[in-house]
């Protein structure tokens, strides 16, 4: 077990400068996929942007995941509408799904070398009951005009290149991606960078405080600068520059392993709930398969600790895929980490305006991929041209799903 991920080991494309300029129209705090690519847009719109990091591009939960991009929400669909309402689920599908296009967009037109295939995901069901729930949701999935589709144990067994188990009578099948997650950040990063934006990495924020005339100042580990805008996107650390975040922003450990390459049996991404939060993974090029999964087994997590994996977590993990394919016997494991993963109440981003020219986005509830591009575009056309917040109204504090009556005091 590792304090970085099989990804985070690798070489990098993006060394940031460690001392940042004095001024710029936007600092964007933190560098993984939703600060990278709102840098990206503000930088492509001809703003002088900032990005600070404290550590490195993608230290925290982009590059510790394993590279699913599902565009839906983050609980079941047909469980979000229910609960949310259909106008506010659809609002939040669609922005999903606007993400996923736009991440392949993206890795296009800057010719990004990140392991990017689009393709299908596959929701496994572990039994009659789970395979009842997956109906459910794609039927409320195709009536809201997303795609969706049920496959049969006979038809999902030859996409499948081991046996399944008898307990699985199919699976949901849903658009999908799998990437490298960091070579994706650092390619967004890049490309920021060509487009004039600075990456200042191993730069601790300490403050942030409004000094008038429309000004913020950003007070750093290596001075202070001054900025019109400041988007602070540290997602499961959001509370430590804004304590009150901490009510409705919770920090939640994932922990995944890479496995010794494999024969090639998985060409997409695939899930099943095994356990209580459920089990996810894809197999990569080179056959090494990320899986993650297993939290309920786990103690919970403070921010502290969050990086830091669990040794009965990491036990439970290396069961799961022989419990779901009885002829892979002996998983090898090269490689086990963990990261913090930042929930909401209700299973939403959180992206508004906390105070005068300071926004806080994150909370993305383990399902950061397809918003980061789209609320990362979204949030860069409205401050550097005022083009409308569109679905991103329904991410503010102050939506009535948040629980926290003390969230007004946000606004």
């Amino acid at each position: 077990m590792q304090t970085s991920s099989l990804w985070q080991s690798g070489s990098r494309a993006v060394v940031g400068s460690g001392e940042p300029p004095r001024e710029a129209d936007f600092v964007v705090v933190g560098a993984g996929l939703l600060g990278a690519m709102c840098a990206y847009w503000l930088a492509r719109a001809g703003s002088s942007v900032v990005v600070v990091e404290r550590h490195a591009v993608a230290w925290g939960a982009t590059g510790r995941n394993s590279g699913l991009v599902i565009p839906t929400t983050a609980e079941a669909y047909d469980q979000a509408v229910l609960r949310l309402g259909a106008p506010t689920a659809m609002a939040i599908r669609q922005l999903a799904a606007e993400g996923a296009g736009l991440l392949g967009q993206v890795v296009e037109e800057e010719h990004l070398t990140a392991e990017y295939r689009p393709g299908v995901f596959l929701q496994l069901a572990t039994g009659e009951e789970d395979a009842a729930s997956c109906l459910a949701d794609i039927e409320a999935t195709r009536r809201h005009g997303f795609e969706a589709a049920w496959l049969d144990r006979d038809q999902l067994q030859p996409r499948i290149g081991t046996r399944l188990s008898d307990t699985i009578p199919g699976a949901m099948m849903l658009p999908g991606a799998t990437v490298n997650s960091v070579a994706l950040v650092d390619g967004v990063a890049a490309a920021a960078q060509r487009h004039g934006a600075i990456i200042c990495t191993g730069v601790a924020v300490e403050a942030i405080r409004a000094i008038g005339g429309g000004k913020v100042s950003v007070e750093t580990s290596h001075g202070n600068i001054t900025a019109r805008i400041v988007v602070a996107a540290v997602n499961a650390w959001l509370s430590e520059l804004f304590p009150l975040l901490g009510k409705v922003i919770r920090p939640v450990q994932g922990q995944l392993i890479a496995t010794q390459p494999m024969p090639a049996m998985f060409d997409c991404g695939m899930a099943a709930q095994v356990t209580a939060h459920g089990e996810y993974w894809q197999q990569m090029p080179d056959g090494t398969i990320l899986l993650g999964g297993c939290r309920s087994v786990g103690a919970p997590v403070t921010d502290a600790t969050a990086q830091v994996p669990q040794p009965e977590v990491h036990q439970a993990l290396q069961g799961i895929l022989p419990s779901l394919f009885p002829d892979l016997t002996e998983i090898g494991v090269q490689r086990g980490w963990a990261g913090a993963m930042a929930f909401t109440p209700d299973w939403i981003p959180i992206v508004d305006e906390i105070d005068e020219s300071l926004w806080a986005v994150g909370g993305f509830s383990g399902h950061g991929m397809p918003f980061g591009a789209s609320i990362g575009k979204l949030l860069a056309a409205h401050l550097t041209g005022g083009s409308p917040l569109a679905n991103l109204t329904h991410l503010r504090l102050d939506r009535p799903t948040l629980p926290d009556p003390e969230a007004e005091q946000l606004r």
